[in-house]
């Protein structure tokens, strides 16, 4: 290009000389090198860079002065390709069809069409192709010469498929294993490939955690691999433990009709550093080392765990920007499916996704205004918790109340103690507390020269109560087994049975600091716990991949210490019980958290790892820090192991450089904030600050300066430009200083970041309570919803009513049951069984009842209630039925017929099976502990010589105790 070319042409030149082309004048265009680009300038606002590949004409690029209209451009290049196609037919690879790659630039970005997305080879539409042809897209850069080589010859050997995209289109119809995949995987697959046939370029599947997001993408690259021809698949992750576990997933998988799983057909990477290969098909990588990998950065050990949660972020910036990069050039992949992706992919790695040419595929269960946003609001699937807890997919929960009066309102830290000298006087004396250093661990002790009192926000961010944890983990362990997982009724034999074994358990920590400290005290309140009873489990902690499998599979870790690692996307299906404590103040992320709890199990899976625990038919939330009571907001999830407490230093210096006014309050806190600070300073962190001072000043004279400030009942403004003090506002030098240094800012937060952490052993805490929450408020709702229900439906509930006040047969009654609830399911598919019976028993209307295990049985008790038939009371079923039974004997006993212990042993049996089914069978007596005590067989043994015959009897118990 000659020298006084435009700019903006020569920035395109370059452009298209990185991706691989090379670029000659119009003079050399007869050259036909393999991957030219030759440029050919039409008017002073337009030039036009032809592409060949291999001698063939093919595409063309039109490109335009900076302020030009993208799509302008793009018609131009349409236009422009369509009459050189038909100049140099001879020459053009569809000999006088348009030219079908068709690229717009202004130099700064690029627009990309492919005609043949809405074509046959030949140049006929497609006829399922959408309206108005080919659709356009965003590129990062023009594709390399061998990507549209490799497009060439996928269109000349499908010739009515010959692109990606219109593959897609014909994907929905190809066989999909629906006998694998629960309804809502099935559904997902099918709504996300009809997105793919619409060519929208981003797709969100909100799937509720444990329903299977992981499998169903699985199936889903399988299906795209496999009948669409994709080229590669990227999934990706932020985390590695993430990673790995999309990777087991993956390799796992056997397709329909194979006999050799998935890794063994298809090439699985799971990318930690090198190069990916060329075969590569499924390539598993966490974002941070793709952005290595993009910008030229060494790429970490695959050990390195710190790497995600801390330098990454810290090597990005605020934003990760990315360069095109030629091993991993944007039309490497032709679907990325990003994981938990209400995380990661908005502000600062969002780059990296944008950089790529491919579908995006998000699957989160927890979306907020950022993820529809990301995703065009293109919800192409929504399966909620509560839909899965009603199809039996995820469990529900109960949350289990702890508080105590330090978590609740904090404490002080005492200038003196009492102190006992061997004469037996008792004088006071400096305290003296152990602090230790955040980031190297160092202990050192101090003598507290004052009272220092701290709140609630402060606890396990600037003070560390010994008591409260003690306290907490204590009362934890002396109510788990009598509150927290109770003693159940057993629904067959009506026996009581405890468990011994500390459920899987997972504590959520503030920081590492604090997890160390759980761990320590957890130990300490178990009696024999020993170093495999709980173990922390954390990034910066020692083979954490090892420990968690060992949580997973193995019997001996009883509970897990965690602060981040395992907060989401985690699968450990045998957790029962989550332990909060630390607050979580945005809803998204909580509900990420609250998932670990909610997979379903296998009962033999279950027991292989807790031995006593018979069914998971639910998990406790135990909240010690008023996590599940306060509102929280829709915002960005992550929370930070260092995120300071409110109203924190941050954001009031943040305040000082945006110049926004501060009232005397904002001063008085700052000034409080600092002093606080002060004292917790030692000779290192004081002096990284007083260099930032004018000389001669001091920390102290700092706090000082800003206490006179805060005596002003005036407003005081500062300017984050000049610093300068505004004499009419009565600004004070210390919040100008603070307006005006961003070292100084710097400095403070650095240092309030990375100071002490000071230990209370003084403070003794208190338990204010320890209970179950009940939410009788959505109780209600549920109970008057159904009451409504009832009310609008009468008619379909006659048959149910007629059958019960006619006592017809068991089965006829539970018929009629049964077809009641799949019409109750049909329209309001939440309304379980067991959500029904649980709000009875929160709003005890069924006194003393379990919330857990209903069924068919408890919901006959409710719908006995409702219709009167029981009177005013509510009768649990087994009480109705042993009432029936009384009543049998006592006519019985009229009539003369007396039964001896072995038939009244078995009547006991009878009533057992009838509480748990609603009616009795030959065959249910021969199951569980009645087949142990002989079954049918003995049954007919024991009432041989009565006035029934065996059927007989069985007929008349049921009828006179069932339904």
């Amino acid at each position: 290009m000659s020298g006084d070319a435009p700019e903006w042409a020569k920035t395109v030149e370059a452009a298209l000389a990185a991706s691989g082309w090379r670029v000659y004048g119009p003079e050399e265009r007869e050259l036909g090198v393999a991957h030219e680009a030759v440029r050919s300038p039409v008017s002073p606002e337009l030039v036009l860079f032809t592409l060949y590949v291999h001698r063939r004409l093919c595409g063309i690029v039109a490109a335009g002065p900076s302020q030009g209209d993208e799509q302008a451009l793009l018609d131009a290049a349409a236009e422009q390709g369509a009459r050189i196609a038909g100049r140099h037919a001879g020459r053009a690879w569809r000999g006088a069809h348009p030219l079908p790659f068709q690229y717009a630039t202004n130099g700064g970005t690029w627009r990309f069409r492919n005609a043949l997305d809405a074509e046959h080879f030949d140049g006929t539409p497609a006829p399922d192709s959408p309206l108005g042809g080919a659709r356009s897209r965003r590129v990062f850069a023009p594709h390399q010469p061998a990507t549209v080589e490799r497009w060439m010859r996928e269109a000349e050997r499908m010739p009515t498929a010959p692109t990606f995209r219109a593959r897609l289109r014909k994907l929905p119809a190809s066989r999909l294993d629906h006998k694998r995949l629960r309804s809502v995987q099935y559904k997902s697959i099918k709504a996300l490939e009809k997105s793919f046939a619409r060519d929208d370029q981003r797709a969100l599947i909100q799937m509720a955690t444990g329903a299977g997001k992981t499998y169903t993408v699985v199936q889903s690259s399988y299906r795209l691999l496999r009948h669409a021809g994709a080229r590669r698949v990227l999934f990706l992750v932020d985390r590695n433990n993430l990673g790995r576990q999309a990777y087991n997933a993956y390799r796992d998988f056997v397709p329909l009709g194979a006999r050799t799983p998935l890794h063994e057909q298809m090439p699985l990477r799971l990318f930690s550093k090198g190069a990916v290969a060329e075969s590569d098909k499924i390539v598993i990588s966490t974002i941070q080392r793709l952005w290595c990998k993009l910008t030229g950065i060494p790429v970490p050990a695959e050990d390195d765990e710190n790497f995600e949660t801390e330098r990454a972020d810290r090597l990005a910036g605020s934003v990760a920007s990315v360069g095109y990069c030629p091993e991993l050039p944007p039309d490497f992949f032709d679907v990325i499916v990003v994981d938990e992706c209400h995380r990661s992919i908005y502000g600062r790695w969002r780059p990296v996704l944008e950089y790529f040419d491919a579908h995006v595929v998000g699957l989160t269960a927890t979306p907020i205004q950022q993820t529809f946003a990301f995703f065009d609001n293109n919800l192409v699937s929504q399966y909620t918790n509560e839909q899965a807890v009603a199809d039996g997919v995820n469990v529900d929960y109960d949350i289990y109340k702890i508080d105590t009066r330090i978590t609740q309102q904090g404490s002080t830290i005492p200038a003196l103690s009492t102190e006992a000298h061997p004469d037996g006087t008792i004088q006071q004396v400096n305290s003296v507390i152990a602090k230790v250093h955040k980031l190297t661990r160092a202990e050192h002790w101090q003598s507290m020269e004052e009272d220092d009192p701290y709140v609630r926000t402060e606890i396990n961010q600037r003070v560390r109560s010994k008591d409260q944890i003690r306290l907490v983990v204590e009362t934890f362990r002396d109510k788990l087994f009598t509150d927290i997982f109770p003693p159940t009724v057993d629904q067959e034999t009506g026996e009581i049975r405890s468990r011994e074994i500390v459920p899987k358990t997972l504590f959520f920590a503030q920081n590492d600091l604090h997890a160390d400290a759980i761990v320590e005290a957890v130990r300490t309140a178990f009696e024999g716990a020993g170093d495999g009873f709980c173990r922390k489990i954390t990034s910066q902690a020692s083979r954490p991949d090892e420990a968690l499998s060992e949580f997973r599979n193995k019997r001996g870790l009883r509970i897990a210490v965690t602060v981040d690692m395992i907060a989401t996307g985690t699968d450990i299906p045998a957790l029962e019980c989550l332990v909060f404590m630390r607050d979580i103040q945005t809803w998204s992320y909580f509900e990420q958290m609250k998932g670990r709890g909610a997979r379903t199990v296998k009962d033999p899976d279950l027991m292989k790892v807790t031995a006593d625990a018979v069914h998971k038919d639910r998990f406790v939330i135990v909240d010690t820090v008023g996590v599940a009571e306060h509102p929280k907001t829709d915002a960005r999830p992550l929370v930070r192991d260092d995120a300071p407490p409110v109203p924190s230093l941050e954001r009031l210096l943040r305040a000082c450089e945006e110049g926004k006014l501060l009232h005397a309050d904002d001063i008085a806190t700052l000034a409080g904030r600092l002093s606080r600070l002060g004292r917790r300073l030692d000779e290192r962190g004081r002096a990284a600050i007083e260099e930032h001072l004018e000389t001669g000043r001091t920390y102290e004279g700092l706090v000082r300066s800003l206490v006179r400030a805060a005596d002003t009942e005036q407003p005081t403004a500062v300017s984050a430009d000049s610093g300068a003090p505004d004499e009419e506002a009565g600004t004070i030098d210390a919040v100008g200083l603070l307006a005006a240094s961003e070292e100084l800012r710097a400095a403070l937060l650095r240092v309030a970041r990375d100071s002490w952490l000071l230990i209370d052993h003084l403070s003794r805490d208190q338990l204010l309570a320890a209970r179950g929450l009940r939410d009788g408020e959505e109780a209600q709702k549920v109970v008057d919803d159904w009451l409504a229900y009832m009310a609008e439906h009468a008619d379909e509930v006659l048959p149910l009513r007629i059958a019960f006040q006619e006592r017809r047969p068991p089965r006829e009654v539970l018929r009629e049951l049964k077809v009641l609830i799949e019409k109750v399911r049909a329209t309001q598919r939440e309304w379980t069984e067991a959500r029904l019976w649980k709000a009875y028993v929160d709003l005890d209307i069924a006194r003393g009842a379990a919330r857990r295990n209903a069924g068919l049985v408890e919901f006959l008790s409710v719908m006995r209630y409702e219709l009167g038939l029981d009177g005013n009371e509510f009768r649990p079923y087994r009480s109705t039925v042993e009432g029936r039974l009384e009543a049998w004997l006592a006519r019985q006993e009229t009539a003369g017929v007396t039964f001896d212990d072995r038939q009244r042993t078995w009547l006991r049996q009878v009533v057992n099976v009838v509480a748990a089914n609603a009616t009795l069978t030959v065959a249910s007596l021969d199951v569980g502990r009645r087949a142990e005590a002989g079954g049918y067989g003995d049954f007919v043994a024991a009432f041989k010589d009565s006035r029934w015959k065996p059927g007989e009897l069985v007929d008349e118990l049921d009828r006179e105790l069932g339904a």
